[in-house]
């Protein structure tokens, strides 16, 4: 049965833009085919069941993404592509692996004295926040400056609770935000679960001489992430910054990157990326410097009505720095019927897309068609296309995009890193 949910809708109208309203005449003569269903244990290479999680059978697909039903304790969840289940499966992991701490009977003494602290020290806090955090901080500097603004918040009723500023005072916050680098998952994640399990454990910090390679120490082997998987500067951007000063760099980028304060404004709102995910993204594309009209590109990040949209969104930017980096340099962005494309320096175009399944549904055909007949009604068509994908294509999508005369390199694997 052919799976279309409403956001995989979406997603094809974030793919067509405005392109949903035209209907090329070589699109509509065509045949059309339902997209394949898969055996999850084909598709995820016989990681489809493991600890806390198991995907369910068949795995579908919309012509674009691939649909999973993934069971776990909290029950069954859909999961709209490759990049999204790759994300909660390694969140899974560490879920998994930080609940088995409590086999540790130190680490069990230590949640329980973390667990005393914190009633003590919020009541402190409230009935003297200065005093409080003199007792607790030295030192002068960004970390003084926090604290200050954070106290007047607290008494003020204008920022955090009391809690999440005595979390920040004692460290606990950015043990959090450590733990979670460390072991490759983000301090922000949407999966709750996994949230209140780093909060839990980075508690453990307030108690003692418990610090996060402590922890880590404890954890089964191969869940640390390499330091060549991590690179300095995102640990220190994500594990050195808080919230508000996440933001900040966020929004610096964005505009290094020449994307306009409207936008700017508008991806800062939205609530379909993490921190963590709309920092990376805005150095991505500060990364691009000779590429101009990049705020095209944010403008459609902006503008992601639903998770998967989002993600499909982050790991686009991903491959695009990739893509410019390292097989060909860019040179602008161009809007094909509402769809950002790409032009190389070279003069060809370069259709740069995170999908997992391409089947020939009318609505794939229409996207591209409507990019092949857009690209051909510029001032200055490219002289070729270059179509890369994360995954596979059927053999009739592979035989209809290659006739538009591309060249089509299909399976290309994200780069490695914190966006899968």
């Amino acid at each position: 049965m052919h799976v279309f949910s409403k956001s995989s809708a979406v997603l094809a109208g974030v793919m067509l833009g405005v392109a949903l309203g035209i209907h090329p005449a070589r699109a509509l003569s065509e045949q059309y085919e339902t997209p394949p269903e898969q055996d999850p244990a084909v598709v995820l290479q016989g990681k489809e069941n493991g600890p806390g999680y198991a995907v369910l059978s068949p795995v579908r697909s919309d012509g674009f993404l691939r649909i999973y039903q993934l069971q776990t304790e909290q029950g069954i969840e859909q999961i709209e592509g490759d990049g999204l289940l790759k994300l909660r499966l390694a969140e899974i992991r560490v879920l998994v692996a930080l609940e088995s701490l409590k086999n540790d009977a130190s680490f069990l003494d230590g949640l329980k004295e973390a667990a005393k602290k914190p009633v003590d020290f919020v009541e402190s806090t409230v009935t003297d926040p200065v005093g409080t955090a003199k007792s607790t901080v030295s030192g002068v500097g960004r970390m003084f400056g926090r604290l200050t603004k954070g106290v007047e918040e607290a008494v003020s009723g204008k920022g955090g609770s009391p809690a999440d500023l005595a979390k920040a005072i004692t460290g606990q916050a950015r043990a959090e935000r450590e733990l979670a680098v460390e072991l490759g998952v983000d301090p922000y994640t949407f999966y709750a679960p996994l949230s209140e399990k780093l909060n839990e454990t980075a508690s453990v910090t307030t108690a003692g001489s418990w610090t996060v390679t402590a922890i880590t120490a404890l954890l089964p082997g191969g869940m640390i992430v390499s330091a060549a998987r991590q690179a300095d500067s995102f640990r220190t951007v994500i594990v050195d910054s808080t919230p508000a000063e996440l933001g900040d760099r966020t929004a610096a980028a964005f505009r290094n990157a020449g994307v306009t304060e409207e936008t700017i404004s508008k991806v800062a709102a939205n609530p379909f990326y993490t921190a963590s995910e709309k920092v990376i993204m805005a150095y991505q594309l500060q990364a691009m410097p000779s590429v101009q009209d990049l705020d095209l590109v944010a403008a459609k990040v902006a503008d992601a009505e639903s998770r998967d949209i989002a993600y499909f969104q982050l790991r686009r930017i991903v491959l695009l720095e990739t893509y410019n980096r390292t097989i060909s340099g860019l040179g602008q962005i161009r809007e094909v019927n509402g769809i950002p494309v790409a032009i190389r320096r070279d003069g060809l175009a370069a259709v740069v897309l995170p999908l997992d399944m391409v089947a020939w549904t009318q609505t794939v055909a229409r996207t591209f068609s409507s990019i092949h007949e857009g690209m051909a009604g510029l001032p200055f068509p490219p002289s070729g296309v270059d179509f890369l994908i994360t995954g596979d294509l059927t053999p009739l999508a592979a035989e209809r995009i290659a006739s538009f005369g591309w060249e089509i390199t299909g399976n290309y694997p994200m780069p490695k890193g914190p966006v899968h």
